[in-house]
């Protein structure tokens, strides 16, 4: 059986950080940790929880629960829409999403017109055809990668993409992507991204910027992880962390922490 260990700590000077130092968090979800499932491969009941350390290879996931001080759990209670765990060695804590596999918010993420935010996660995409949605709650609202070497936010129906300048995202390398919000009213919306070995992002520690700021101040809002609307545009590939802050932008140093935090794959249960 499989699972993950426990919290490994820094040999580093002073506290750690973690996305509570930052304000208005209202979704954390960690790498390899609060999952459960309640079913197996084989479809048989099971009580298998990263906690107890007795994940096995396809188990279906029922629940991503909220860690730290956040609430906001990924569910899914329909078995054939659950996704899976993974424990090949690189993808080992993530979460695997296929065609008609996805997770429900346990309650609705809502940016309110004119206000910041900051969406982080950290994935793999291994097939990119036909749009991959890893968040969304419509057809008309929307995350994803619309191909392999572009990603658009889509708000209210309105299109906003933003394009690597050169090369193409690969199909066996982690990323991680920082959807920014800022300057209220203006609604300026920058995509950061950074990855070990990518060969697309410049290895700047605050993270390359794809694309160029498109200003949008309109309402938002989440309602599912791995698809753009239950069973639609389904994402493929493995979702390792989701962080989101409602109400914050995060500035340069902030995003390099975040970056630095989410990278260093720390595990707890």
């Amino acid at each position: 059986m499989l699972g993950l260990g426990n919290s490994m700590g820094s040999a580093s000077a002073g506290p750690l950080f973690t996305p509570m130092d930052i304000s208005n968090l209202v979704v954390w979800l960690n790498f390899g940790s609060n999952i459960t499932s309640d079913v197996n491969a084989s479809s048989v009941s099971v009580d298998h929880r990263t906690a107890f350390s007795n994940m096995e290879d396809a188990d279906k996931i029922n629940a991503w629960n909220a860690h730290g001080t956040t609430s906001i759990n990924a569910v899914q209670t329909t078995d054939a829409d659950k996704p899976l765990w993974e424990t090949d060695a690189a993808d080992l804590g993530g979460i695997k999403f296929q065609t008609s596999k996805w997770l429900d918010f346990s309650s609705s993420i809502v940016f309110d017109v004119n206000t910041d935010f900051t969406i982080a996660i950290r994935l793999k995409c291994t097939s990119y055809s036909s749009g991959r949605a890893f968040l969304g709650s419509h057809a008309t609202e929307l995350i994803k990668f619309v191909d392999n070497d572009s990603i658009r936010v889509k708000i209210d129906n309105t299109d906003r993409d933003f394009d690597l300048s050169s090369g193409t995202f690969a199909t066996d390398k982690y990323i991680t992507l920082m959807i920014v919000r800022s300057d209220g009213s203006t609604g300026n919306i920058n995509v950061y991204g950074r990855g070990v070995d990518s060969g697309y992002f410049d290895g700047t520690a605050t993270g390359t910027q794809i694309g160029s700021q498109i200003a949008d101040a309109t309402e938002i809002t989440v309602t599912d992880l791995g698809t753009a609307v239950d069973d639609a545009q389904n994402f493929a590939g493995i979702i390792k962390d989701v962080i989101i802050y409602d109400g914050t932008a995060v500035d340069s140093a902030q995003r390099e922490q975040l970056f630095d935090h989410i990278e260093s794959n720390i595990q707890s249960n």
